[in-house]
């Protein structure tokens, strides 16, 4: 053969298989099948937290300009805390900002009130998860704003995982699990996207 027709016919390989990678990708694969890279839910549009209107214990606001220098995980809680409420705040905050080792400085840990807390859900905080940074917010306004966002599954924002940004942009969300192995594997799924993003951020 030819030194010329043997380049042709490398040449006509080289595009026949970059033709049927298109085809496979055009007509066989569904991109909705595909995984993604974030494992979590996305909120869009990102929803401020200026405008959920989070106040302090104090009666002062707490707003975007508060949560400067840091990214937070936040729990959304409506005053009552069962087995899901205990299994997000201890192994989906707590825990899961002590595994980021050397990163875990760079996240702050923040409940959102949507009532007041009970006793039961008083008591775990104090005694299980220390320190968190606790602020009000109006249960109907978190729902009108975050609610549009979440999957169709859930009927209230309370009672979920969110990550914000250091600019105060909520942009993703987790759900909570009252089961053992389903909540190990969610504070893996956080885990993945927090140290991503963690990891791209120069901030904190």
């Amino acid at each position: 053969m030819q030194e010329r027709s043997k380049n042709f016919l490398i040449l006509g390989l080289i595009i026949g298989v970059f033709i049927a990678f298109f085809l496979a990708g055009r007509y066989l694969i569904n991109p909705d099948d595909m995984p993604r890279l974030n494992k979590g839910t996305l909120i869009v549009p990102h929803v401020s937290v200026d405008d959920l209107g989070l106040v302090q214990a104090d009666g002062t606001p707490y707003r975007s300009d508060d949560m400067a220098g840091k990214w937070t995980l936040a729990y959304m809680a409506d005053g009552t805390c069962g087995d899901a409420c205990k299994n997000g705040l201890f192994y989906l905050i707590r825990q899961l900002q002590r595994s980021l080792d050397r990163d875990a400085p760079r996240v702050r840990r923040l409940i959102m009130h949507t009532a007041e807390p009970d006793n039961t859900l008083r008591t775990f905080l104090d005694e299980n998860v220390p320190g968190m940074v606790e602020v009000s917010v109006d249960p109907d306004l978190a729902d009108a704003l975050l609610l549009p966002a979440m999957e169709s599954s859930t009927d209230s924002a309370s009672h979920h995982i969110f990550l914000i940004s250091p600019d105060g942009m909520i942009f993703m969300w987790y759900p909570t699990h009252a089961d053992q192995d389903a909540t190990l594997l969610e504070a893996d799924n956080i885990r993945d996207d927090l140290k991503r993003t963690l990891k791209g951020s120069l901030i904190g």
